[in-house]
């Protein structure tokens, strides 16, 4: 298993900007990136290093893993993200059906008379993205609890874990549907 941290020259902790991500794997590829005279191998695992640290589920699944604990990344989500997830279910739902809908258009009349329900929808996929964020930005608040040196609810460290990927799923999903209604 690679050292993520390691590779990116950071000291292992929690809470970490996506721009200092970026910067460490710029200073880090310089040497390793096949261009410049790097292996590919070698710039496969800081690229996967840079991976992990990027998401915050797998970020803080390693980080436990390198504290020595496991978590269990099975199980239900915390009871307040189901109406989320209603909601963007429903956004992503109502996104397919009009890409549906627009790629069926058999003219450009046809699908120009959809414009206000495809825009209706981006202000949804939109609406529900911003809640996903929050969320995931809540969730990843717990991190200087887990790092702050004292004993790890491991439960509770789950139960974030679990929050967390299932929050990233649907940032995706909302991004693909949303990339799609353009």
């Amino acid at each position: 298993m690679i050292d993520a941290f390691r590779a990116l020259g950071l000291v292992p902790q929690l809470d970490l900007e996506d721009e200092s991500l970026r910067q460490a794997f710029r200073e880090a590829s310089k040497d390793l990136h096949p261009d410049a005279g790097g292996g590919e191998a070698e710039f496969s695992e800081l690229s996967e290093a840079l991976a992990i640290l990027s998401s915050p589920s797998r970020r803080l699944r390693y980080w436990l893993e390198l504290q020595g604990l496991t978590v269990d990344p099975r199980g239900s989500i915390e009871p307040a993200l189901m109406d989320l997830f209603t909601e963007v279910g429903a956004a992503t739902q109502r996104a397919e059906a009009i890409i549906r809908q627009r790629d069926d258009a058999k003219s450009a009349l046809g699908r120009a008379m959809l414009e206000q329900e495809i825009q209706t929808s981006r202000d949804a996929i939109e609406a529900a993205n911003s809640k996903v964020e929050q969320w995931i930005s809540r969730q990843c608040g717990n991190f200087a609890e887990f790092e702050s040196g004292t004993l790890i609810d491991v439960n509770h460290a789950s139960q974030v874990l679990r929050n967390l990927v299932f929050l990233e799923k649907w940032r995706a999903s909302l991004r693909g549907c949303f990339s799609r209604l353009i």
